[in-house]
């Protein structure tokens, strides 16, 4: 069985976090498979030291796995918290469900059932495409204590979809095509770097090279249905039932936080939107990444009650 613990890909990305950013892992996370939905869910647990004050479950985006959010969860099981981060189907180790074709509404139901099955408090907190699939998936689930996002991407939106692909032109072909012949788009494949710009990921050069070339991020292929099937899921509403925390990278030069803006904006309930000083759109860079630690370990102090009425901290 295949582990992360062993991959190359952790060991560069684990080196690359310590070189290029002074981020060392601290801990060791337990990896585990869980039954859901009929998928075969890898998912790494990070424990704290003492008893988890609850769980937090982070979420990734199209272009990357549960294990690329390890700073993240190095992060909150500093802060006492029990984090989870599953590889959603399609991606990093998980094994889909026969048949699977790649529906994007498998990532929400998986991470409300993931929710559901756990005890005591619960905070979602999704990355990219993550910070959206957090949000479906806390009006799925039975229970959830707070969201938290570093974006809020409605790709359902065609101008949204157009400035989030790596070229405008793909992004207006790939919606033509969603359109027009959505079952030979169904038929297709590609490789995430080449629909999406994995240069952007960082303001490294290594890492945004890491993102390009590993087999478990850039270099995996997907099937192009999840991508209009993820178009299809147009948020007009976005209805969480608990409190919601955009902490949005300050220098995201992918999806800027005006992308966020409007998905941000059709938030029913309490919220609150903070831009960072800096940070791209895997916010690793300081002062980012200790500004989202700051405001992440707020929230968390009494989630469910940490925002009230909408405010905004733009910097």
């Amino acid at each position: 069985m295949n582990t992360y613990e062993t991959s190359p890909s952790w060991t560069q990305y684990r080196d690359i976090l310590q070189t290029s950013f002074a981020i060392r892992i601290e801990r060791t996370p337990r990896e585990t498979w869980r039954k859901i939905r009929g998928h075969d869910i890898h998912v790494d647990v990070w424990e704290p030291e003492g008893p988890a004050r609850g769980t937090l479950i982070l979420v990734h985006g199209g272009g990357g796995n549960g294990r690329v959010l390890a700073p993240f969860c190095d992060l909150v099981a500093g802060l006492g918290w029990r984090a989870l981060a599953p590889d959603l189907p399609g991606y990093g180790l998980t094994r889909p469900a026969p048949g699977y074709r790649g529906d994007y509404d498998e990532w929400p139901a998986v991470v409300a059932q993931l929710t559901d099955e756990c005890e005591g408090p619960v905070v979602l907190m999704g990355m990219s495409v993550g910070g959206m699939t957090a949000a479906l998936a806390a009006e799925q689930a039975s229970k959830v204590n707070g969201v938290i996002a570093t974006t809020l991407l409605d790709l359902g939106d065609p101008d949204l979809l157009v400035r989030a692909a790596r070229w405008h032109w793909l992004g207006w072909m790939s919606i033509l095509g969603f359109r027009v012949m959505p079952w030979l788009v169904d038929r297709l494949s590609f490789p995430i770097w080449l629909v999406a710009p994995m240069g952007a990921m960082s303001s490294d050069a290594r890492m945004n090279a890491y993102f390009g070339s590993d087999p478990l991020l850039g270099r995996l292929w997907v099937p192009l249905r999840f991508f209009r099937t993820l178009h299809a899921r147009k948020a007009t509403r976005l209805e969480p039932r608990c409190p919601l925390l955009l902490v949005h990278p300050g220098a995201d030069t992918w999806t800027p936080t005006e992308i966020s803006r409007p998905a941000f904006d059709r938030v029913h309930g309490p919220k609150e939107l903070i831009e960072l000083s800096n940070g791209a759109h895997l916010p690793l860079e300081q002062p980012a990444f200790g500004e989202l630690k700051a405001h992440v370990s707020r929230f968390l102090e009494k989630p469910g009650d940490a925002v009230g009425a909408e405010t905004t901290a733009l910097n």
